[in-house]
């Protein structure tokens, strides 16, 4: 037993996948909850609508341009969930544009339960002083602008209900930084602490806000890294491995049900033990 335990943890082992969410969930009341979730089309946007969907909920969401990615996962979500779902093409980051998508929402439906807001962009990794200005505020606009926004336009729905669910998406970039990703570690780290501030603001109305912070996850986004940076980075992983974008969604799902309802203005973090090591 001895040998093969010190084999394990040379060679390490592979996930174990197990059912705890499906164990979890039906305890989290989320039935007929209708929620937006922006950048929707792919990577963890794409898991979190179909997470929702699965549970019953009516799913809308915002892509930026690929119609065709749109058109597929309203689609799945219609196979896979009872709730129905919305598409909605819209530049998060362009005030104008979410005002417009505010007036689609409200023709067609009558109110939002929670919003997650998932909509962002990484940049182009180069390091700080070869960043032209335009990167630099572009990455900020995006990942800033789109989440002030959303929050600008569409939290009056929640305020008259007196209640609401916010998650936002932000990164553990946004907690140790990254070289080659400036911009883009310090435009979650403000989202972090606006989502603190207006969790001070909206909780006595009955509305949490919330972040999720995911490490390194599986999705078409990462990807594009080279392999080394992603070996580099495993090796101070616990768990060896990258994240699943479906494991996010369970978590955001978690934190959109009734049992975390005294959970507001924190920053819950996913990243397989990167963080801490």
């Amino acid at each position: 037993m001895h040998d093969y335990l010190l084999r394990l943890f040379v060679t390490g082992c592979k996930p174990i996948k197990t059912n705890l969410p499906q164990i979890l969930f039906p305890f989290c009341f989320m039935k007929k909850s209708i929620i937006l979730v922006t950048g929707g089309s792919r990577g963890i946007g794409r898991s979190i609508c179909l997470a929702l969907a699965e549970r019953g909920c009516t799913v809308l969401f915002t892509y930026l341009s690929n119609d065709v990615k749109a058109g597929e996962l309203i689609t799945e979500i219609n196979q896979i969930g009872t709730g129905g779902a919305f598409a909605y093409r819209c530049d998060m980051s362009s005030l104008p544009e979410v005002l417009a998508l505010a007036k689609r929402i409200r023709q067609d439906v009558s109110y939002l339960d929670a919003i997650v807001n998932n909509a962002g962009i990484v940049g182009d990794g180069k390091p700080f002083l070869f960043a032209t200005d335009e990167h630099w505020w572009d990455v900020i606009r995006t990942n800033v602008g789109s989440v002030t926004n959303t929050c600008r336009v569409l939290l009056p729905m929640m305020i008259a209900r007196k209640a609401g669910r916010i998650i936002n998406i932000t990164s553990l970039s946004g907690q140790k930084g990254n070289a080659g990703q400036s911009a883009y570690s310090a435009s979650k780290a403000a989202v972090v602490t606006f989502s603190r501030s207006l969790a001070k603001e909206v909780g006595r109305f009955g509305i949490t806000v919330n972040c999720i912070s995911p490490g390194l996850i599986d999705t078409d986004m990462t990807r594009d890294i080279s392999n080394e940076y992603v070996a580099n980075r495993l090796v101070w992983s616990p768990l060896k491995r990258k994240g699943g974008a479906d494991e996010v969604a369970n978590l955001v799902t978690y934190m959109l049900c009734d049992a975390p309802s005294y959970i507001i203005g924190q920053e819950l973090t996913i990243d397989g033990g990167l963080g801490v090591s």
